[in-house]
């Protein structure tokens, strides 16, 4: 590896550990970064978070092959996943961990750095009804919108047919950042400073708007969190009863991919006044309804509690879902937040790519 390519990698994972260290952006195992050395993509693998992503860490992959089997997916075999199967194809050398399920749109980005995130600021774009309509208004062309899709293929070629759009539209190259409907954001740019001064300005843009918007909330304390921990039966219960968990209110639905995996699709709704039999039920309905144990409980107008294998993954449950209420807020004072639907959730529910991080993320925190 050449001096620049070195420095090019030594970027890449001071950036992954500066900006992976500020929950604004990411929280555990979320998001992803890369960088292209001459025709081979170094890329995060799955699961690993960025705050302590290693040199060692990174998954080299053949950017050749990957493009051709973006464009030529049929030729991938049909009983894989694709991504999954792409990688496999493009992989230089032996390695223990997959990488990043997100693989493709790193590969078809040519800039040296990439690197997708999910911001909390940011989000209260993304996911919103508004969500085109606020980019163009805020961020101008020095962003490009994307509507949500399945991760994998589906978002990378979505991700590419607008860069072409924007192109032909424009007749420059595609901006630098990249909003994802219901997702996250994408940098990219030659060095770490680069796309820091990017990301600072997609933050600052949208949080002025945000301020000029509205007002914040303010919270109030409760009880019942140890209650929901015997009755689902967790080893480490996480509660919050200051600022957002005041809101006592889900959404309406996950926004993003990661609160899925990591707080559950929706939480169940307690009562400050709920005995433990009374608790117990609302659970057996909640497992009834979505077929699956709640990972975080809503206190309505008191607090927000959230179970774990550990305390590590109580807290990153519960704060993934303060997360949420926190984007959904600002959301709605932007115009109205959007949230995924059942098609989009289910996908998220049952993919294998997703539970494999979850159980990545979950053996880390052990």
């Amino acid at each position: 590896m050449t001096a620049s390519s070195h420095n090019l990698v030594a970027h890449l994972i001071e950036l992954s550990n500066q900006i992976g260290a500020d929950t604004e952006y990411t929280r555990s195992g979320g998001g992803n970064s890369s960088a292209k050395i001459g025709d081979t993509l170094l890329i995060k693998p799955s699961g690993v978070p960025l705050a302590t992503l290693r040199e060692e860490d990174l998954v080299p992959l053949d950017i050749p092959t990957l493009l051709h089997a973006f464009h030529h997916p049929e030729e991938l075999p049909s009983n894989e996943d694709p991504v999954r199967a792409a990688a496999q194809l493009a992989q230089r050398g032996a390695f223990e961990r997959r990488p990043s399920v997100e693989l493709l749109f790193h590969a078809l980005i040519p800039d040296p750095l990439v690197i997708h995130l999910h911001p909390l600021t940011a989000n209260a774009i993304t996911c919103n009804t508004r969500g085109e309509e606020l980019c163009e208004q805020i961020l101008g062309d020095q962003a490009l919108w994307v509507d949500y899709t399945d991760p994998g293929i589906p978002l990378a070629r979505l991700i590419a047919d607008r860069r072409r759009a924007f192109t032909a539209t424009h007749g420059t190259p595609p901006p630098a950042i990249t909003l994802l409907g219901n997702h996250g954001i994408i940098v990219s740019g030659p060095t770490k400073d680069a796309i820091l001064e990017r990301i600072a300005f997609l933050t600052s843009s949208i949080r002025a708007a945000i301020d000029e918007a509205g007002t914040a909330f303010s919270g109030s304390p409760s009880r019942v969190a140890e209650a929901f921990r015997r009755v689902v039966d967790a080893p480490s219960v996480a509660l919050s009863t200051d600022g957002l968990s005041a809101l006592a209110s889900a959404p309406g639905g996950p926004l993003i991919p990661d609160q899925i995996v990591y707080a559950g699709s929706f939480p169940v709704v307690l009562e400050a006044t709920d005995t433990e039999d009374v608790v117990a039920a609302k659970v057996s309905l909640h497992r009834a309804q979505h077929g699956r144990a709640p990972i975080v409980a809503v206190i309505p107008g008191l607090a927000v509690a959230a179970v774990g294998s550990t305390n590590e993954a109580s807290d990153n449950a519960l704060h993934t879902f303060l997360d949420a209420l926190r984007v959904a807020r600002d959301a709605n004072l932007l115009g109205r937040v959007r949230v995924m639907d059942d098609r989009e959730r289910g996908f998220i529910e049952n993919w294998e790519a997703e539970s494999y991080r979850q159980k990545v993320a979950a053996s880390q925190g052990s």
